[in-house]
């Protein structure tokens, strides 16, 4: 490709290996599964990119035959639309720090919902974010967990301020202050 396009920028060795990983992670079946499981379909493809799934697989059996001059997406190329909501530069920092695909899901969905550029994404990885919005909160009370099973999602009571520069053990006028400053 060098020698071919010298003026082709982004083909590192690194940066096909990136590329080799960002498909064979999300055009799995699994990945797509958890898609559908989490996400509603206004997140799926639009309907120019679908394909009928019976008229893929004809495809599929004619595509070495010749017969057929349409171009058609294999079924393990389809990609999920969600996936266009951040950069490849997160999605790269994502697939590397993440061990599940509800874990990359949500920091696909967390970094777009709250624009993060890859060092705010960094920071939530290491903060952990995933883990601490979705964990169970053991402060809440047993009434309102009956009458509120979706409550630990609701009352999100855990706030990330490490950008202010505090000690662990700090008091709420230097939080205050830091805050207005």
């Amino acid at each position: 490709m060098r020698a071919r396009r010298p003026d082709l920028r982004g083909y590192s060795r690194r940066n096909i290996y990136n590329m080799v990983q960002y498909f064979e992670e999300y055009s799995t079946p699994q990945f797509s599964l958890t898609v559908e499981k989490f996400l509603s379909h206004e997140f799926v493809q639009s309907t120019t990119a679908q394909l009928q799934s019976a008229h893929l697989e004809a495809q599929d059996d004619n595509i070495n035959e010749g017969e057929n001059n349409e171009i058609v997406q294999l079924s393990t190329a389809r990609m999920p639309q969600v996936l266009t909501m951040t950069t490849f530069t997160n999605h790269t920092m994502i697939l590397s720090r993440c061990r599940n695909n509800e874990e990359r899901l949500f920091y696909i969905l967390y970094a777009h919902k709250e624009r993060l550029n890859v060092k705010e994404l960094d920071r939530s990885l290491t903060n952990q974010t995933f883990s601490t919005l979705l964990s169970d909160k053991k402060n809440l009370s047993k009434g309102l967990l009956e009458s509120y099973p979706n409550a630990p999602v609701i009352f999100k009571d855990t706030v990330f301020l490490d950008f202010l520069g505090l000690p662990k053990k700090h008091s709420e006028s230097k939080l205050r202050n830091r805050l207005i400053e």
